[in-house]
């Protein structure tokens, strides 16, 4: 716990630890493998922690439209809840997520420019493997460079 954090806020950020489930570090070891060796763009891609990662993240060398970097925060359980959050140097952000939150879908997508912890929409990415779940983003995320913009991100049919 922060010191500006609340007795609440600690009991809901453990509370949200539990539902989201513990951290698969092989998943994340995988998924920057994967993004490595496919993604052209991703300058580096590391882990937060070698020894207890929690979140892998990728640099990449060009955003979206007229951001010229931009980010990619990875988050995987081993109960294959995962949470993937684009964020650029314009403060442009997304998120595809998959794990239980009230009033909304299991798989749901925080939409941009600023990812909304509410309203989300349900994701377009229904595939669960770690590996077509980090393909489907790198699609997602080449469409809204290739287009330069975020327009369309979550309306593709269960990529990749």
């Amino acid at each position: 716990m922060t010191s500006d954090e609340t007795p609440s806020q600690q009991s809901q950020s453990v509370e949200q630890s539990e539902v989201f489930g513990p951290i698969d570090a092989g998943a994340l070891r995988e998924i920057r493998d994967l993004i490595m060796e496919q993604e052209p763009l991703a300058e580096t891609a590391s882990l937060d922690d070698p020894v207890n990662p929690q979140t892998l993240s990728v640099e990449l060398s060009d955003g979206v439209g007229a951001a010229s970097t931009a980010r990619i925060d990875i988050r995987w359980s081993l109960t294959g809840n995962y949470a993937i959050h684009y964020t650029d140097d314009r403060n442009q952000d997304f998120r595809f997520d998959c794990h239980p939150k009230p009033d909304a879908p299991r798989r749901h997508f925080h939409p941009p420019p600023d990812a909304p912890s509410r309203p989300v929409e349900e994701s377009c990415i229904a595939v669960s493997e770690t590996g077509l779940v980090t393909q489907a983003i790198l699609q997602r995320w080449r469409y809204a460079h290739a287009h330069e913009t975020f327009e369309g991100i979550n309306d593709a049919e269960n990529p990749p």
